[in-house]
């Protein structure tokens, strides 16, 4: 991933398609081929020794000495002299104390971080306020991520054999991968226009943004049909858009420019999608940068796939893409 080492990508995040994905394998790869004073954060909770879930053993984080990562007060106190605590996290988990810590010496340890995008946030900018060169997150697809906020440069793209079979994988990447390929919405001169935080559905009437104090498409279908009766030129939409919604709203808004707050907010499958990005003039407010794509032929709670069968298949799917083995992670370690 010689991407990495650009200066544009300063707040980098892991995200899987589903649990096991091999995420902390990528997180420690990363970690110790390139050699920057990394901050290290997760959306929860990763490097213990057992999966909550399913029981079974999980690698624990690696931290290279020098690094800065964000730990509980169990963790804390556990590395003792280990390392050395450079501050109080502004934000807490749980009602308990985070903190920004740099490991003195290479550390086994877990990390932890704040559930909302907004702590994350403040963690991630905090961390590199203390001296960190580049922060990486172990993150998620929840809404309520720094993934899905517009705060991360890049996303590197755990796939896992627990997804399901390589036809299951192959579509939720398509789905994926399509979404990536979204316009971003250039703003208009209006001051009114709709940013990422907003939480309304807003109408563009006459050169000019109109909130329309609509939360969500969730049971409010009607309402909002009588808000496009002025055929408005664009909507904003900042939470998620269903099957069920375009199965009831399509004839509603043909013609009328869509703007999501981001890609993930559209919820359809892939074939759906497609028909809906052939038809529809969509655009997003946060890209969808997904740089890097591995993959963990090794299942938890599913039939495991032969590495490089599925390697081979997903590199025939996606020719322009390029998939990492885990399992070549960890010989290169």
């Amino acid at each position: 991933m010689n991407w990495i080492s650009n200066d544009c990508h300063t707040k980098l995040a892991i995200v899987g398609i589903c649990k096991n994905a091999g995420k902390t394998t990528v997180l420690n790869s990363i970690l110790k081929q390139h050699s920057y004073r990394w901050g290290v954060l997760s959306t929860g909770r990763d490097g213990e020794t057992k999966d909550v879930l399913f029981k079974t053993p999980k690698p624990r984080v690696v931290i290279p000495a020098q690094s800065i990562y964000c730990c509980d007060t169990d963790s804390l106190d556990a590395n003792g002299a280990k390392v050395t605590v450079l501050a109080k996290s502004t934000v807490q988990i749980g009602g308990k104390a985070l903190w920004m810590v740099r490991a003195e010496q290479d550390l086994v340890t877990e990390i932890t971080g704040p559930a909302h995008a907004e702590g994350q946030l403040q963690c991630a900018g905090q961390m590199l306020d203390l001296g960190a060169q580049k922060v990486i997150i172990d993150g998620s697809w929840d809404r309520k991520s720094i993934v899905l906020s517009g705060g991360i440069d890049s996303i590197i793209l755990a796939v896992g054999a627990s997804f399901g079979t390589i036809k299951d994988i192959e579509q939720e990447l398509t789905r994926l991968l399509k979404l990536t390929e979204i316009d971003v919405y250039q703003p208009h001169e209006d001051k009114d226009q709709p940013t990422s935080t907003q939480t309304d559905i807003c109408v563009l009437n006459k050169g000019k943004w109109l909130t329309t104090g609509l939360h969500s498409l969730f049971g409010n279908e009607t309402l909002f049909c009588e808000c496009l009766d002025a055929k408005p030129d664009a909507l904003y939409i900042p939470g998620a858009f269903s099957v069920s919604a375009l199965t009831r709203l399509s004839k509603h808004i043909h013609g009328i420019k869509l703007i999501f707050r981001h890609p993930e907010c559209i919820k359809l499958p892939a074939l759906e999608l497609e028909r809906f990005l052939q038809t529809n003039d969509v655009q997003c407010l946060i890209p969808f940068c997904i740089k890097s794509i591995t993959i963990n032929s090794q299942g938890v709670g599913a039939s495991a796939i032969d590495a490089d069968y599925l390697k081979q298949s997903l590199q025939g799917t996606f020719p322009k893409r390029e998939f990492i083995d885990i399992m070549e992670l960890s010989n290169n370690e």
